[in-house]
């Protein structure tokens, strides 16, 4: 399970280590910059528990999913069919 504490102050720290280098800005709490933070957080959380091929498999999805947001002019279909192989090599 997920140490919920751990995950609130480390989202918490990284939301403080932001002002502290940047002494110029208010510190002023911003719901969706922290939002940002914890998620990033829980990120850290969920990669920290998982093996190595779950790591592999998670960033292979997310760069599927990455592949959509490319120019038209390149053309995603080989890059995105070797992915799915190997993300189907990884599952089986």
């Amino acid at each position: 399970m997920f140490n919920l504490s751990e995950i609130m102050k480390t989202a918490w720290a990284k939301w403080r280590a932001h002002f502290d280098a940047r002494p110029y800005l208010t510190r002023k709490l911003n719901r969706d910059d922290f939002g940002f933070y914890l998620a990033a957080a829980w990120r850290e959380a969920k990669a920290a528990q998982m093996t190595a091929p779950e790591r592999r498999a998670d960033r292979i999805v997310v760069e599927i999913d990455r592949l959509k947001y490319q120019s038209l002019r390149v053309n995603i279909e080989p890059r995105r069919r070797q992915l799915e192989t190997e993300l189907a090599a990884l599952a089986g």
